[in-house]
Formats: structure tokens, C-alpha cells, sequence
């Protein structure tokens, strides 16, 4: 996932105290992706494994690739 961020010139918060579209759309798209890592259980994989999502238990789960 590539998440680009806005330039400098782009401010964050409005004058009317709104978050700038562009920066809440990439914000929202910055959290999406970090609540991945919850679904993740790093402990449990082992060599020559990779992770493999299970949609029933919504969690990636170490397997053969």
C-alpha cells in the first residue's frame, strides 16, 4: 500500500477548524492500515512460513506459501 502524503503548502486544519479533505482522506487511509497490524500474531510464525489471511476468524494466520 502507498500512502501519499500532502505536500507542506497543504495545511492540515482549515480556518473554519475542518481537517483538509486531501489530509483526511490520507489519514483515514493511514489508520486502515495500521489496525492491519492487530490482525497480525508475529509470535506464531516460523521459519519458511508466510502469513495468509482467514476471512472466517478475519486474522492472518501462519501457513505454506
Amino acid at each position: 500500500m502507498k500512502i501519499t502524503i500532502p505536500g507542506q503548502n497543504v495545511p492540515i486544519q482549515l480556518r473554519d477548524g475542518q481537517v483538509d479533505a486531501v489530509w483526511y482522506e490520507r489519514i483515514a487511509a493511514m489508520a486502515a492500515f495500521i489496525s492491519m497490524f492487530g490482525e497480525v500474531n508475529p509470535a506464531t510464525l516460523t521459519n519458511g512460513q508466510v502469513f495468509i489471511w482467514n476471512a472466517t476468524t478475519k486474522r492472518f494466520e501462519p501457513g505454506a506459501n
